[in-house]
């Protein structure tokens, strides 16, 4: 049986060195490419695995997927830039239904846009669609449900005599930040069209407007098929509030058996909440996150319903509300509720127990942005990623994940602490902080595959691949993290915790702390390996051109040579990095003979772009990429979306004032608020005074 495992967050994080020139053949740092019949990626033990639909297409920052009401096979998928995608996947072919950018001002903030759609439940009579958008500024936008109109069974929007779509408003809300707009709109057993609204944003919702029943914030609202309120339950409540207390419902659901309204409601920065939510309920927000208390100043609120389920930052950081599963295909899911989380990817079912309580079980780790879930007409579910669109089906096969280390084919059975010899190792120019621990990296290719360069100098590598990093501290062996690329495509993480003897590392079971000797180690879950591992930074972080292009020792042969040419002589690449990709290499930020700015871009592009780019996880718009001009960043002068750290005025990054600069204080901040969100247990002192001392340097971000 061939094993493997997964580098988990920290895995190939960056590295060390300079770094140019090598030989090829005989004078490069290995002879020959080693064999590797044994550490190969191999798709774990799941309750269901991830099929792609229409994995010929590309969508952008998909939203939502929703079958057409009557006709097979058709389903709608939205941009969050505006388009409406009709798809069939009969034919694996789509045509837009329309682009609302092309007739409104969509605002661009990274949680506005598109963000839902349904039909009419009369829809075969009246052609009524309905979309939920932000429109206007994109520091203060307006979230809009809007009613359309279609003559064609959904093919296309009606327009009138002068070009313009017919278009309804239902409900218009001003929003006073731009993040937690909600946007999820659905029609209830009852006929009735459900919306969905967040706090207004900020941070700790500073208006309290979850609390206050006078604004339709941090609500699930409730309005008639014509846009009139259908009334509630809630004294003193405007008209539209069905349930409020919630900070920002991204993506809730009817159980189509029950009628049961399920819905996921994204967290502060500790807890991400299920909720079962009724007529008139009050779901804690600001007063409470999860099952604890905020410490908000909340008199005179409540009672409060508590979640079904809370998980924290272990697990994920971005709760997404799915589905009670009523399919056919997986018969031991049937009445469970599915949900996943967009920033680690993972899937996980709710199941009921005798007792009444609720027991959460992992299905998946998917290794992708999860954005929503979709249900067909059959009741089997979809995923929405900004990797593509999956149906969830049974698995194949199933693969028991090997207990011990020396089992897992990626080390020397009888000597764990050796790697196997398929595995090549590496280093980097500037390594990811791991709370002070030195680390050794490998990577295992399967036999017979190569590895792709993008055009930003990541490598992609094939399905199979393995990475391995060690960690060690004071000497001491303390953990091995396996990073697989499944043989579905997807990525997922595990850790190995080392014996007190060092002789072998045995499985950890989700995230554990461990004294060791006086410093906290974490261990993580294979949740968290894909906060910082993500698909927008290709996965493996630190193996990427800019990080490899330095010279390295190699153990097997004694000979030092640059990686890069290394691995083009003994035929690892599809195609060598071009000299313009190598023209870009990073500095060793503690080098003091290289320019101060090397220094700091080349960490902040290390330990945060990861995150910090185009397409990542975090609500910031920063892109942190060493290749992205300061200027551009979108960082200088920009207001923080999530809280100051009580620095009144504080901002992203002011040239000169460092003290004022959160780059710079969210890296010797307290620990739920310190950045990188990982290896925060020990404040890396040397780089947050290379920032600052950048940071005050610095003249202005031209």
């Amino acid at each position: 049986m061939r094993h493997c495992l997964l580098l988990l967050f920290l895995l190939a994080t960056t590295g060390c060195g300079g770094g140019s020139s090598g030989g090829s053949g005989a004078s490069g740092g290995l002879s020959q490419r080693p064999d590797n019949p044994d550490c190969v990626a191999f798709s774990p033990l799941a309750e269901v695995r991830l099929t792609p639909i229409a994995p010929d297409l590309s969508f952008n920052a998909p939203t939502q997927m929703i079958p057409h009401p009557s006709l097979a096979d058709i389903f709608y998928v939205l941009e969050q830039s505006g388009t409406v995608y009709r798809l069939n996947l009969a034919n694996n072919q789509r045509s837009a239904v329309v682009d609302l950018a092309d007739s409104y001002t969509l605002s661009r903030c990274d949680e506005c846009g598109l963000l839902g759609v349904a039909f009419d439940p009369d829809f075969a009579q009246n052609g009524f669609l309905y979309l939920s958008f932000t429109e206007g500024s994109d520091r203060t936008p307006t979230s809009v449900v809007a009613r359309f109109e279609t003559s064609d069974n959904g093919q296309r929007l009606r327009r009138d005599g002068a070009g313009n779509l017919l278009r309804t408003d239902l409900l218009s809300q001003r929003q006073p930040f731009a993040n937690h707009n909600g946007g999820h709109i659905a029609f209830g057993p009852d006929r009735r069209l459900y919306i969905g609204l967040g706090d207004g944003g900020s941070a700790n919702d500073p208006g309290n407007r979850a609390q206050d029943l006078s604004t339709r914030l941090g609500k699930i609202l409730t309005l008639n098929a014509d846009g009139s309120p259908s009334g509630n339950d809630v004294s003193g409540a405007v008209p539209e509030i069905f349930a409020y207390g919630l900070r920002n419902p991204w993506r809730w659901s009817f159980d189509r058996q029950t009628g049961d309204l399920w819905a996921g409601d994204v967290g502060e920065n500790r807890f991400e909440e299920i909720n079962r939510i009724t007529r008139g309920g009050n779901y804690g927000w600001r007063c409470f996150e999860g099952f604890e208390e905020t410490g908000n100043s909340c008199e005179n609120s409540g009672p409060f319903v508590e979640p079904v389920s809370a998980y924290g930052r272990g697990d994920g950081v971005s709760v997404t509300g799915g589905y009670v599963y009523r399919g056919t295909s997986i018969p031991a899911l049937q009445g469970s509720y599915l949900f996943a989380d967009f920033g680690s990817g993972t899937l996980w079912a709710l199941a009921q127990q005798q007792d009444g309580s609720y027991q959460r079980r992992t299905l998946l780790e998917t290794g992708y942005n999860v954005a929503s879930f979709g249900e067909g007409r059959d009741g089997e579910l979809y995923l929405v990623t900004f990797q593509g669109l999956f149906r969830i089906d049974p698995v194949l096969e199933d693969t028991e994940l090997p207990e011990q280390l020396s089992e897992t084919g990626c080390v020397q059975a009888s000597a764990p602490w050796q790697p196997a010899d398929g595995l090549i190792p590496y280093t980097v120019i500037e390594p990811f902080w791991s709370d002070g621990a030195d680390k050794t990296r490998y990577f295992a290719l399967p036999d017979n595959t190569t590895i792709t360069v993008d055009e930003t100098g990541d490598f992609e590598f094939p399905r199979g691949t393995v990475l391995v990093k060690n960690f060690s501290l004071d000497q001491r062996r303390i953990e091995t993290r396996l990073y697989l690329h499944n043989s579905d495509g997807s990525w997922s993480g595990y850790s190995y915790r080392w014996d007190e003897a060092g002789s072998d590392a045995t499985l950890v079971a989700g995230g554990l702390d461990v004294d060791l000797g006086g410093q906290v180690w974490h261990y993580p879950s294979a949740g968290e390996c894909t906060l910082c591992h993500t698909s927008a930074a290709g996965n493996s972080l630190g193996l990427e051109v800019a990080q490899l292009n330095r010279s390295f020792t190699y153990p097997q042969t004694g000979r030092t040579a640059n990686q890069l040419d290394t691995y083009a002589a003994i035929g690892l690449f599809r195609q060598p990095p071009t000299s313009s990709q190598r023209q870009r290499t990073l500095t060793r930020s503690t080098d003091t003979e290289a320019a101060l700015a090397d220094r700091a871009r080349s960490y902040l592009h290390t330990n945060c772009s990861h995150c910090h780019r185009p397409g990542g996880t975090t609500q910031s718009n920063m892109d942190l990429r060493i290749t992205t001009p300061l200027g551009q960043t979108g960082a200088c002068e920009v207001e923080p979306r999530n809280g100051d750290l009580g620095q009144t005025g504080a901002v992203l990054l002011r040239a000169g004032d460092a003290v004022n600069s959160l780059l710079y204080l969210r890296m010797v901040a307290g620990q739920d608020d310190r950045m990188p969100p990982i290896s925060v247990n020990v404040v890396d002192r040397q780089g947050a005074e290379l920032i600052e001392d950048w940071i005050n340097q610095l003249e202005s971000c031209n």
